[in-house]
């Protein structure tokens, strides 16, 4: 079962070198603390590729599974968040390619965003929105959408994303920037403009 989302940052990055140790010592609390304050957040992330619930819960599943089995020697670079986060993604990306899973994954969400049934005027707004902004986030360069989901959906810094990807975190900037021009271009008449 899923944790509640408020436990996704429950390790605090100067805490991440002591879970570490403990990790590789073999100690199951920390790997339980580990598992709960990021398996929301992971399984969110592989949802954003995959679009299924179920495939997405798999690969952080078989993350964890992983992680343990790798425990003793497991030297996260760039930090225990990062490291997930970019397993996660490149996870995703391998049951996309292995699969063939993206053109189904589309054909999903458009069906999820056509089953949606609102009545008053107020949840119709929400729902157009909610559309435009998944079809302009889906529209957007591949590697503009990659930086604003890690940005915006899992909360990463720049530099977090920056290590998931392997570029700079000045690029990381740029590319925000243009997901975000591609955003208020998109969304005006929601926006007023």
């Amino acid at each position: 079962m899923l944790e509640d989302k408020d436990h996704r940052l429950a390790v605090a990055p100067a805490d991440e070198a002591r879970l570490i140790a403990l990790l590789r010592s073999g100690d199951a609390t920390a790997f339980e603390r580990v598992y709960r304050s990021y398996v929301v957040g992971l399984c969110e992330l592989a949802y954003s590729y995959l679009r299924s619930r179920e495939a997405a819960e798999d690969v952080v599943q078989d993350l964890f599974t992983w992680l343990w089995a790798h425990r003793h020697e497991f030297r996260p670079e760039h930090g225990l968040r990062a490291y997930l986060f970019g397993a996660v993604r490149n996870r995703s990306l391998n049951a996309l390619r292995d699969e063939a899973t993206a053109s189904r994954a589309s054909a999903t969400l458009s069906h999820d965003e056509d089953a949606s049934a609102a009545t008053a005027d107020a949840e119709l707004m929400a729902v157009d929105l909610e559309a435009a902004v998944r079809a302009t986030v889906e529209a957007m360069p591949p590697r503009c959408r990659e930086v604003f989901m890690l940005l915006r959906t899992q909360a990463l810094t720049y530099a977090e994303v920056a290590g998931i990807l392997g570029i700079s975190p000045k690029t990381v900037e740029v590319h925000m920037g243009r997901a975000l021009a591609i955003l208020r271009a998109r969304l005006g008449p929601w926006l007023g403009g």
